[in-house]
């Protein structure tokens, strides 16, 4: 009889520890991933990230350097078309004074806008 209660333990014994290690392995593969299985550290010893060298600023759709042709419009940088050196808001009387030789003044979104002839 010690016998029989014996075997009946190792075989309880037996089937706890195998659906104790099943339990165990489902639990871990529905949690794997999240912050119960990968926590992330409270405090890190890192530096943050730099922030990003900011943009030159744009004057909406007259960017400086652009070369535009008679109507104003975008086209292709070549000798003899007229490159955008200058926006200037609020335009008095002369507001491309000064800049070049000889700009052209051409006003456009309330803005005066100071070209010269590309070479």
């Amino acid at each position: 009889m010690l016998r029989t209660t014996l075997r009946l333990a190792a075989a309880g014994l037996a089937i706890t520890a195998l659906s104790c290690s099943t339990a165990a392995a489902v639990v871990y593969l529905m949690l794997d991933g999240t912050s119960w299985t990968n926590p992330t550290p409270t405090t890190t010893s890192t530096t943050p990230a730099l922030a990003p060298a900011p943009q030159p600023e744009r004057t909406g759709r007259w960017d400086l350097g652009t070369c535009l042709n008679n109507q104003l419009k975008p086209v292709k940088c070549a000798a003899g078309t007229w490159q955008l050196i200058a926006v200037v808001p609020n335009p008095g009387p002369k507001p491309c004074a000064g800049i070049t030789s000889a700009p052209d003044t051409r006003y456009a979104d309330g803005l005066a806008l100071c070209l010269a002839r590309r070479t």
